[in-house]
């Protein structure tokens, strides 16, 4: 066996030693490295749960400004660059009868389709294309606008230009407006207008034409008993004092109509009235149906036993049977009336219900014209009509805050809708 020399056992002991203290420096070079590892790992950590929190609150305040957007009144629309759309809420998808998930994705000029005027292209110039490509915004307009049913919208509507925080163009943002009610308001105030104006002349000339009628009926009356002796004559001056009489009914009817209704707050069971009314109407329709030979049938159906509500019994018996005698009218050669009386809850407001009354025939309907001018005094499509039962009907529910109106088909009979406010 070699003998290791002093020398070679020197330099191993310093190869130990110098082993040793490389081994504590990487040791202490490893714990270093591990104490980093871990501080790297909690800033990570911390990192990655602000990142979890900036994703919940970002998701939260994307589902609140959702729930924003899809409970608005207004219509409100997103385009892209190109003008595809690419936010649709649930106003804009009611107004234009375009599903969200459809409208979403297509192009801007196939969903929000303006009027056509004489065969004209739509003008880009009312929409948020205008806006895209010019960096104008619009604001407060009017336009008609077409839905996806074919019918025609009026909306109000404003633009402007989506940008994101450095400036950059993005796309254009529209919101719209359904206009119909408020169009619809527009006209009902011009009507009444139009309605207090004939009211005042509608006075003025019955006080003016009552004066001499009654002159004229007194000189006939005169004249009658001179022509005892001569019946020919006397069946002719008979023939002026009914002219004179039908003129003085109708006089009668145009005061009773320019006059203001006296509104009576009396509490009565609405269903018990109803009752009341077509009970004695209809003890009135089977004398004149037997003689007329045509067969009418009155049908009845009442949601619950008791509605009340406050108002004058006597005009709103002068509303019913207003509508029965047209329903009668309306079906010559006899047919079948519905009287339906049920109760609903505003829809803006769960604590006001209101009574319905329905009126529906079988009979001739009426044309679009025709349902138009229904309710103005002096309109009239009956031979011998005045023209102010409907009229009349109609001022007496506006009156009592209420609403009247009318659908109908020509050839499938018609429906009067009456809506009076429950005690």
């Amino acid at each position: 066996m070699e003998e290791i020399s002093l020398e070679q056992i020197d330099a191993f002991t310093d190869s130990f030693v110098r082993f040793g203290e490389t081994t504590r420096k990487l040791h202490r070079a490893y714990r270093k490295l591990e104490e980093r590892f871990y501080q790297l790992n909690l800033r990570l950590e911390e990192a990655n749960r602000r990142l979890r929190e900036s994703l919940v609150e970002r998701n939260r305040v994307s589902s609140y400004l959702n729930n924003i957007l899809n409970y608005l009144n207004s219509g409100v629309l997103a385009i892209d660059r190109d003008g595809k759309i690419t936010l649709f809420n649930k106003a804009a998808a009611q107004i234009t009868g375009w599903p969200i998930q459809e409208a979403v994705g297509r192009f801007y000029s196939q969903v929000m389709c303006e009027e056509n005027r004489k065969g004209q292209q739509p003008q880009e110039q009312n929409s948020a294309l205008h806006t895209l490509s010019t960096g104008t915004p619009l604001q407060d307009k009017e336009k008609q606008l077409h839905t996806k049913y074919g019918t025609t919208v009026p909306v109000w509507f404003s633009t402007s230009l989506l940008t994101d925080g450095e400036g950059r163009v993005l796309g254009a943002v529209e919101v719209f407006r359904d206009l119909t009610e408020v169009k619809r308001l527009e006209e009902e105030i011009r009507r009444m207008h139009t309605l207090a104006a004939l009211g005042q002349m509608a006075a003025t000339v019955a006080h003016e034409v009552r004066n001499p009628l009654g002159g004229i009926a007194g000189f006939a009356a005169l004249l009658k008993r001179d022509l005892k002796d001569n019946p020919q004559q006397r069946k002719l001056v008979e023939k002026i004092i009914e002219g004179v009489s039908s003129l003085n009914n109708i006089v009668t009817a145009l005061l009773n109509y320019a006059k203001p209704v006296n509104r009576k707050s009396e509490r009565i069971n609405f269903l018990g009235l109803m009752d009341r009314i077509v009970g004695f109407f209809e003890g009135s329709l089977n004398i004149h149906s037997a003689k007329a030979d045509k067969k009418i049938v009155l049908k009845k159906s009442y949601q619950s036993d008791c509605i009340w509500c406050r108002a004058d019994p006597e005009q709103l018996t002068e509303v019913a049977l207003n509508l029965l005698q047209n329903a009668i009218d309306a079906m010559p050669q006899g047919g079948e009336v519905r009287i339906e009386v049920s109760t609903e809850t505003d829809k803006n407001c769960s604590l006001q219900r209101f009574v319905i009354l329905r009126v529906t025939d079988t009979g001739v309907g009426m044309t679009d014209d025709v349902r138009a001018n229904l309710f103005m005094p002096f309109f009239t499509t009956k031979q011998n009509g005045t023209g102010l039962g409907l009229a009349t009907a109609k001022k007496i529910v506006d009156a009592y805050n209420g609403d009247i109106s009318v659908q109908s088909t020509p050839g499938k009979g018609s429906t009067f809708l009456v809506k009076l406010p429950c005690e």
